[in-house]
């Protein structure tokens, strides 16, 4: 079938036109129905973020005494926690100093007496004492006690390492002689 048109071509664009601008129209309304449904819809749930935000913001304000009380009780915990290491590390090196009198006093024999004793602590790197050098000042009235001390302070090489007698110097002391000299030795601290 063949399709004749008797309209004239002016009418026949004056109608293309029109449904152009029917179309713009439609498009144009649809955009803005589209554009006020979903601002509606935002307004509408913006009092609900509104109410929610309140609320948590109350609930903060609420909390927020809580979170200061941690914050200050983290504070004295840190406080503590190097208090605590302190006294470890107190009772790790304060205790040698009685153990290393304790040592020694064992291998002094009867018959010595100290008149001055000067230690010099070594650390490590941990800084806890690993030994202590001993320079001692001591007396005595018989020369074997003093060879007893020394061989005392030999045969325990594990805590005492480095004898080193000084010179003896003899004292006449009425009918007795006095015995006074050095000694020096490094105290090992047992581990």
């Amino acid at each position: 079938m063949v399709n004749i048109n008797l309209l004239p071509k002016e009418i026949l664009e004056k109608q293309k036109v029109q449904q152009m601008l029917k179309l713009s129209i439609t498009a144009v309304v649809g955009i803005i129905f589209i554009t006020a449904i979903i601002f509606l819809v935002k307004a509408s749930v913006l009092p609900g973020y509104s109410a929610k935000l309140s609320s948590l913001e109350k609930e903060l304000k609420q909390v927020q005494p809580i979170v200061d009380e941690v914050n200050k009780l983290k504070g004295i915990k840190s406080t503590l926690e190097s208090r605590k290491q302190l006294v470890e590390q107190l009772l790790n090196s304060g205790l040698i100093y009685p153990k290393f009198m304790t040592s020694l006093m064992e291998t002094l024999p009867e018959g010595i007496w100290f008149t001055n004793i000067n230690t010099v602590s070594n650390r490590g790197p941990d800084k806890n004492i690993i030994s202590i050098k001993v320079n001692a000042n001591c007396n005595s009235y018989d020369k074997i006690v003093i060879a007893d001390f020394i061989s005392n302070l030999e045969n325990n090489p594990t805590l005492f390492k480095e004898v080193k007698l000084g010179p003896i110097n003899i004292i006449p002391e009425g009918s007795y002689e006095k015995h006074t000299f050095n000694i020096m030795f490094d105290y090992i601290v047992p581990q």
